[in-house]
């Protein structure tokens, strides 16, 4: 037998109300503190930005070397290139992916873009080392050594994704390029060592 009570402080109805207020009211207290935790962790991260406030890299090719075994008979041109990335910032580390090493002379590419290693860089220097081949530069890089020009321009460009990394906090991607020159002086473009100068670099 049940008991049916007037007391609405005790019936069913008013205590299924209360039940889900409770559950609204702690659903709201969860979201609330999450969102605030979140806005605290946001307002570290601006404020760690734009107190260290990161330096673009620097790129510079430290050598090239250019070998050309029998050219005049069309043969490999082989392009083998090092390059000095330094992160000049004590408390950022730089983070670099999709690298690829380009070559060109007279404004045409010389071969594939080489892939680079993705890797992580803290303040200091790195070196990278890539090795580019093309049968279809040999030609031209032959006439030019034949003609007795002083010397031959190469252009040598890295290009890639960029990321700052400042403690956890990780920013987004920015377009890197660096851009190069080498200078060969041609001596039969066999194993012309060519000592490389600062590069041009560029965050977009």
């Amino acid at each position: 037998m049940s008991r049916i009570t007037d007391d609405p402080e005790h019936s069913p109805r008013d205590c299924a109300t209360k039940h889900r207020h409770h559950n609204s009211a702690g659903r709201r207290r969860l979201l609330i503190g999450a969102l605030s935790a979140a806005a605290s962790l946001l307002a570290l991260a601006i404020i760690l930005w734009l107190t260290l406030r990161p330096s673009s890299p620097r790129f510079t090719l430290l050598a090239a070397t250019a070998t050309a075994p029998n050219a005049t008979a069309g043969g490999i041109v082989r392009l083998d290139a090092a390059f000095v990335a330094h992160n000049p910032n004590a408390h950022a580390a730089v983070l670099y992916d999709r690298l690829q090493a380009h070559a060109s002379y007279a404004g045409v590419q010389l071969a594939a873009a080489a892939p680079l290693p993705p890797f992580q860089q803290a303040q200091g220097d790195a070196v990278l080392t890539a090795s580019l081949s093309a049968s279809s530069a040999a030609a031209s890089l032959a006439e030019t050594a034949e003609a007795g020009r002083a010397t031959l321009l190469l252009r040598l460009r890295v290009e890639g994704q960029l990321r700052w990394k400042v403690a956890a906090w990780v920013s987004g991607s920015r377009a890197l390029a660096a851009e190069c020159v080498a200078v060969v002086v041609p001596s039969q473009l066999t194993a012309v060592v060519v000592q490389g100068s600062q590069c041009a670099t560029t965050l977009e």
